[in-house]
């Protein structure tokens, strides 16, 4: 089931209120209209669960609801702990390996916005290197059981792996026990967010259920968070959670004056889910000048499917162009953005030529071959087509 506009504003709606709670404002409990199954569908839509459950009460939800998110609420923490046993083990092996490393995203984030490495559901693992440790951490992600994903990855030495790590950002392992996202970079664009080096400077040390790891000072994960929420055109609402919840802290506000992408997504926020009162005034007097249509794009975004069954061709290339275009700061991104829209990492994953001079024609090739199977399935679509969601947590 997908759930419908009406439901998903209502989840809206419940979240600014459980934000509010949280901060101690009064909740008024609210009947929904909307059926129960539509609700949970935009519950599981929005990764909400973890959010809503604590205040179902307050906010009037349906029993039959409430029972749901317990279930959810029960099963992601059991993942979460999975999740900590394999970053400890990763993190460990980085450590003996002379491999700095800061654990983003996930639970680390989780506990820097609510205090609960639960606290935002079960997800990958994410760890952010030096980009000239990266060829170092893949070797020990494999000899430790993780094998990195087919679909844009390469091996070390290879010119498609230095195409990955010149242009993009990050590399996806699979095991058993869970998924590890190997990051090089906060961003695929290079001068949009800090090198590791200053964030390293600035690590702030979190615990994880026994472990303890490093992470993002605050200014730098509400700046990064910022950024992959529009990376992904704000189409999950937890997204917009951990923005209002980083925005509490004083301190996410040491960066300075705030790219454009930083406020863009300050303005969704606000609209969608709303920031704190304690909002600095010239935070709010930079985002207000952010034009509504930004708004209405993330509410279309989130009220959309994630991925539709035929996706008009490079849809997704269309929209990480314009992203990184709009991250962009120096003529060096604006230059690899190019050439990423032109060459994708899953159009050179693989690939083990030593030079571009003999990948570039396969490369081309694979990309035209790629264009054109694509276009003639979305030419010949069922009109009506289902869609499908994806289950992948950040």
């Amino acid at each position: 089931m997908w759930p419908t506009p009406s439901a998903t504003q209502r989840v809206r709606d419940w979240s600014r209120s459980a934000l509010a709670a949280e901060e101690g404002e009064p909740v008024t409990p609210v009947t929904p209209a909307e059926e129960v199954g539509d609700l949970l569908a935009a519950v599981r839509r929005q990764r909400a669960a973890e959010l809503l459950q604590p205040w179902a009460a307050a906010l009037g939800l349906p029993d039959e609801l409430t029972a749901a998110l317990d279930d959810m609420r029960t099963a992601g923490r059991r993942a979460v702990m999975v999740r900590s046993l394999e970053q400890a083990r990763l993190g460990a092996a980085l450590d003996d390996a002379g491999i700095r490393w800061l654990a983003i995203k996930g639970s680390a984030l989780a506990v820097q916005t609510t205090g609960d490495p639960t606290g935002r559901g079960a997800g990958d693992i994410d760890v952010l290197v030096p980009v000239e440790t990266v060829a170092n951490a893949y070797a020990l992600l494999h000899d430790f059981g993780w094998i990195a994903r087919p679909v844009g990855s390469a091996a070390p030495g290879t010119w498609a792996w230095r195409h990955i790590v010149d242009t993009f950002h990050e590399m996806t392992f699979d095991s058993p026990a869970g998924t590890v996202d190997l990051h090089w970079r906060l961003d695929p664009t290079y001068d949009a967010l800090p090198s590791f080096d200053p964030l390293w400077e600035r690590r702030q040390q979190v615990e994880l259920m026994g472990s303890i790891a490093w992470t993002l000072a605050p200014s730098d994960a509400l700046t990064h968070t910022c950024h992959h929420a529009a990376r992904d055109d704000w189409r999950w609402l937890r997204s917009l959670f951990d923005v209002r919840r980083l925005a509490r802290d004083p301190a996410a506000w040491e960066a300075g004056p705030l790219a454009p992408v930083t406020t863009a997504t300050l303005r969704v926020t606000d609209d969608l889910v709303g920031l704190p009162a304690a909002t600095p005034n010239r935070v709010g007097a930079g985002f207000r000048s952010v034009p509504g249509s930004t708004v209405r794009r993330a509410v279309s975004a989130q009220d959309r499917p994630v991925i539709a069954a035929y996706p008009f061709p490079a849809a997704q290339t269309v929209r990480d162009l314009r992203y990184r275009l709009s991250a962009s700061r120096t003529p060096g991104d604006v230059r690899r953005t190019v050439v990423a829209a032109i060459l994708p990492p899953k159009v050179v994953a693989g690939l083990e030529d030593p030079t571009v001079r003999t990948a570039l024609p396969r490369v081309l090739a694979r990309r035209l071959t790629w264009l054109v199977r694509r276009s003639f399935a979305w030419l010949r679509r069922v009109p009506g087509a289902s869609v499908v969601q994806t289950t992948g947590q950040r």
